[in-house]
């Protein structure tokens, strides 16, 4: 039960966080007459994979305090190194999402990195973690389209925590695939298979920064 926590948590910020931006789009629909043969083709949505150098980088050093108040962040990113157990590695980097308020139940922060598409980064410490030391548990969780891998037992080295952004680099030796989507919350659930045969893994890696 312990692997799919954050997983639903994860969906159900998700969830509301679509809820509100449906509820405040009031655009009206397209004119369709006036789109001719001329206008160019739609331009192809950006995919997330970045240059392996990226997810070497170190996150900003800044200050650090354990107060954790007035903690709202718009801004940011997450790069994360997918390392496969043939030795292939892909480094793929998202953009901050979701709720600027990342407090969520019970007593944790989670941060929300998405892609172009149905795809992301989570990101979850505990809150009583985080007033006392900058190196941390956290769980980390990637998901790509049909597949999310979740370490539940990442480290987490903290080098910015304050009301001007939070930062931190960390390592996830084992993430284990999980089932589900927290990225594509309304999609029907995959059902999970027997326990019979080990889930996949594969080793995380990255950096993140947030900012107001």
């Amino acid at each position: 039960m312990q692997r799919h926590g954050l997983l639903r948590v994860a969906t159900a910020v998700v969830v509301a966080a679509l809820a509100l931006g449906a509820c405040s789009d009031h655009s009206d629909p397209p004119d369709t007459a006036k789109v001719s043969s001329s206008d160019p083709a739609p331009t192809p949505a950006p995919n997330a994979k970045v240059a392996t150098s990226e997810c070497g980088r170190e996150p900003p050093n800044a200050t650090i305090d354990h107060s954790l108040q007035d903690f709202t962040f718009g801004k940011g990113s997450a790069t994360v190194l997918v390392s496969g157990a043939t030795g292939q590695a892909d480094c793929y980097s998202y953009q901050r999402w979701g709720n600027a308020d990342p407090a969520v139940p019970l007593d944790s922060l989670l941060f929300l990195f998405k892609g172009p598409t149905a795809d992301g980064v989570t990101i979850d410490m505990l809150v009583g973690d985080l007033t006392v030391a900058t190196r941390v548990n956290a769980r980390v969780a990637i998901a790509q389209g049909d597949t999310t891998f979740q370490g539940d037992s990442c480290s987490m080295t903290i080098t910015a925590l304050s009301s001007s952004g939070v930062a931190g680099k960390f390592t996830c030796p084992t993430a284990t695939r999980v089932f589900g989507n927290p990225f594509a919350p309304l999609d029907d659930a995959e059902p999970e298979p027997s326990q019979s045969a080990p889930l996949p893994t594969v080793a995380l890696s990255g950096w993140f920064t947030t900012s107001r």
